[in-house]
């Protein structure tokens, strides 16, 4: 895991990403998302980005398609398919406060978080076809294999 420069940036340059998880703890008061990245790192074939919105919000934006309303403060992807983030929001709403709006289409809906501190890493990695269907995915730095699902297993949950 590489830590980013300005993950409230960065933020905004997650259109059109896919999404891998998004967990909001009420307890801790953070967010966390997990997406793929647009820029990759020189030698990735697929580059990952995992975001930490501390001193956190969350609100649930209802779609229209009653199935994925039971998705209310986590979501977790798995296999192809999926879906992806289709706008993307951001504005300061008071000191040190900003708010972040997710939508991931009419069906699902979105999420909004209001959050004090973003901190953000990303995940290069490279990928080798061992069967038809089947991918195996490794860590650009430390070769280190992980699951595509959770490529960011100490922050999501999923098999570490």
């Amino acid at each position: 895991m590489e830590p980013m420069r300005d993950p409230g940036a960065a933020l905004g340059h997650i259109m059109e990403a896919l999404v891998f998880s998004y967990v909001y703890e009420p307890e801790r008061a953070t967010f966390t998302l997990v997406t793929e990245y647009p820029f990759k790192s020189p030698g990735s074939i697929r580059e990952f980005a995992a975001f930490v919105l501390s001193a956190a919000e969350f609100e649930r934006l209802p779609g229209d398609l009653a199935p994925y309303q039971r998705f209310r403060e986590s979501y977790q992807g798995s296999g192809p398919g999926g879906m992806v983030v289709q706008d993307v929001q951001q504005r300061d709403v008071g000191p040190d406060r900003h708010r972040l709006e997710l939508w991931f289409g009419d069906n699902f809906g979105g999420v909004a978080v209001t959050y004090g501190e973003a901190r953000g890493w990303t995940r290069g990695s490279t990928a080798e076809q061992v069967g038809p269907r089947q991918w195996v995915y490794r860590d650009l730095r430390t070769n280190e294999p992980f699951d595509l699902d959770y490529p960011f297993p100490s922050l999501a949950g999923g098999p570490a």
